[in-house]
């Protein structure tokens, strides 16, 4: 038995890599993504029987319930990203890098796996020679980061 996974913003920079990984490695992969800037990361996956893309908002409640009951394994890569994005629009990313994320957390069911990838950036640290563990506290330095690590 495959594992479904729900991967959100999933046709963005880091869906586009790992999404086509996950069907290589025997899941069921669906995407949910707004498609905000038109891209076309994933067509060359489109026709593997184990993929499934839905156009959508992440901050939809009846968009993302009915997707997350079918998912075995969630990964929220939807976001607004980079400082000048996120400082022209803050309402934005704090609906989509925070609310949708407490909106997907009420949905969460005990057996189902959230997987929250992040970056040094999170905590707040950009120096070679710090490391971060999970334990590492966090210090976001911008606000798609602060924005991201309130939802943890």
């Amino acid at each position: 038995m495959s594992t479904h996974i729900l991967v959100t913003g999933g046709a963005g920079y880091l869906g586009s890599i790992m999404v086509p990984d996950l069907l290589n490695a025997g899941h069921k992969v669906t995407v949910l993504d707004n498609f905000l800037y038109r891209q076309a990361s994933l067509n060359h996956v489109c026709h593997h029987p184990n993929f499934s893309v839905i156009r959508g908002d992440i901050r939809v409640e009846s968009t993302i319930a009915p997707l997350m009951k079918k998912a075995d394994v969630i990964i929220p890569l939807a976001a607004l990203v980079g400082a000048p994005l996120c400082n022209l629009d803050p309402v934005g990313a704090t609906t989509v890098n925070h609310d949708a994320i407490a909106l997907m957390l009420r949905h969460l069911s005990k057996s189902q796996i959230v997987l929250m990838p992040t970056t040094n950036s999170a905590y707040g640290t950009g120096d070679q020679n710090n490391f971060c563990t999970e334990e590492s506290p966090l210090r976001p330095c911008t606000q798609r980061k602060r924005s991201k690590s309130k939802s943890r």
